[in-house]
């Protein structure tokens, strides 16, 4: 028999009893698969689907994911510039800020071995598999997009608790919430969230195989990737390892998050009712100042509501999936709805509504939040910010005949000022030529401090 044939041909099938008797015999030995080219029974090496569902990754990966993570990558990225800006920078802002780099490189990292696998149409040419295509997939898709999402998971939650704080002990805020500390615990978070991920980047290495492999009662011609365990895999056992890392990842970054997250938004909700009764007090004892600060601090809180919220209906199906898969690996408990195509299906959709949710997030910040999408005209339509910022001046200079100076400034103080003009504009209130001679060095973003 031409050993080269059954090796290297796709279309000729090893057809000697010998090879047969060999491979069923590796088989029955519990080994991974029988190697038709070598003619080793490999028991240590797994091959490596780099597809599970063709058609349907394919058209997820290969169409939708692309457009999705466009969006996602605009919206996050444009978060991310504007709560950058020195006038925006507030602990509660801090946090949205990490939050979107976070939700940004979750889209971003698979991006690179979608594009190449399934949108170049690679996933029809894996006769010419390479071992970076392994190592490209593991990182891409396996490894590293958890470990942002861990983040992003305990950045929300950090985000709730801070604005919690904010409501209900505000003068202990101060203090305890502050961007100084908002910054060290985001710190803290991402370095305990990529420790806690390492092992998922040093369980298995890789190698490539090309030929006919048997396994499962089946000759099939494969071009893979074959997966080995690691030293410390192996001196640690996989059951022990695996557990480890996936009881952490379940309780620690999904299921204890998901359940403060419940707890925080319901708490939130709380103190916006006791929050919305003091300003209708401050409003009946005609303290319209302090109840203009409440009425902002309390669209703030909305918002933040509103985000939490969004989090939490996207990610607690894949917490309650995630707790049930531990718990049935761990015990080994069947349960039809965790086999057959289910599990992957599920995450696949999963992801895609993660992903679809960022753009929202986006929308939610420009729609309550005047603040954001004043600073946003400012940076992406300069022109439209400054006509506007016009016209509030020239609407200010009609009246300031019949209202008074200081009206009037603080008026422009609120409406025409950026970090760098504030105290420029507070400056030229003292002089009443400022209303007609200097509009144009104005700019227009409207700035809150307040959380």
């Amino acid at each position: 028999m031409n050993y080269e044939v059954y090796c290297g041909n796709a279309h000729a099938e090893p057809n000697s009893s010998a090879v047969q008797q060999l491979a069923e015999a590796c088989v029955e030995q519990d080994a991974s698969y029988f190697d038709g080219c070598s003619r080793t029974c490999v028991k240590d090496k797994y091959l490596l689907p780099l597809t599970q569902f063709d058609n349907l990754e394919i058209v997820v990966y290969g169409q939708i994911f692309p457009i999705l993570v466009l969006f996602a990558v605009f919206a996050n990225a444009a978060v991310a510039l504007v709560l950058s800006k020195k006038h925006m920078i507030t602990p509660t802002n801090v946090v949205l800020k990490y939050m979107a780099i976070a939700e940004l490189l979750v889209g971003l990292v698979p991006l690179p071995w979608t594009l190449f696998f399934f949108s170049m149409g690679n996933i029809k040419e894996t006769h010419r598999l390479e071992l970076w295509w392994c190592y490209l997939q593991k990182y891409s898709m396996d490894a590293f997009p958890p470990v942002f999402h861990m983040i992003a998971m305990w950045l929300t939650v950090l985000l709730a608790a801070q604005r919690y704080v904010s409501i209900s002990h505000p003068l202990h805020s101060r203090s305890a919430c502050n961007v100084k500390n908002v910054r060290l615990a985001t710190m803290i978070i991402t370095v305990t969230s990529f420790l806690c991920g390492l092992p998922k980047s040093f369980d298995y290495e890789y190698e490539t195989v090309h030929g006919w492999i048997y396994s499962h009662g089946n000759w099939t011609y494969a071009s893979s990737c074959v997966m080995m365990p690691t030293a410390i895999l192996t001196n640690m056992g996989q059951t022990v390892y695996f557990n480890i890392y996936f009881w952490t990842r379940a309780l620690g970054f999904i299921i204890l998050p998901s359940f403060l997250l419940v707890l925080l938004n319901g708490l939130l909700i709380k103190g916006i009712r006791r929050a919305q009764r003091r300003k209708l007090r401050l409003l009946r004892e005609k303290r319209s100042e302090e109840a203009a600060r409440q009425r902002d601090s309390n669209s703030t809180s909305l918002m933040l509501v509103a985000i939490v919220s969004i989090f939490l209906i996207v990610n607690l199906p894949q917490a309650i999936f995630m707790g049930l898969l531990c718990v049935c690996e761990t015990f080994t408990i069947k349960i039809p709805i965790l086999e057959g195509t289910f599990p992957a299906v599920f995450l696949i959709a999963s992801n895609m509504i993660v992903i679809a949710t960022y753009p929202i997030n986006f929308g939610i910040y420009c729609f309550m939040s005047s603040s954001f999408r004043q600073t946003f005209k400012l940076l992406f339509c300069p022109g439209a910010s400054q006509l506007q910022c016009e016209r509030r001046i020239e609407a200010a200079s009609a009246v300031h005949s019949s209202r008074r100076r200081s009206d009037i400034c603080s008026h422009l103080v609120n409406v025409c000022t950026n970090s760098e003009g504030f105290m420029q504009v507070s400056h030229h209130c003292l002089h009443v030529d400022y209303l007609v001679s200097d509009r144009q060095s104005t700019q227009f973003t409207t700035m809150d401090r307040s959380d």
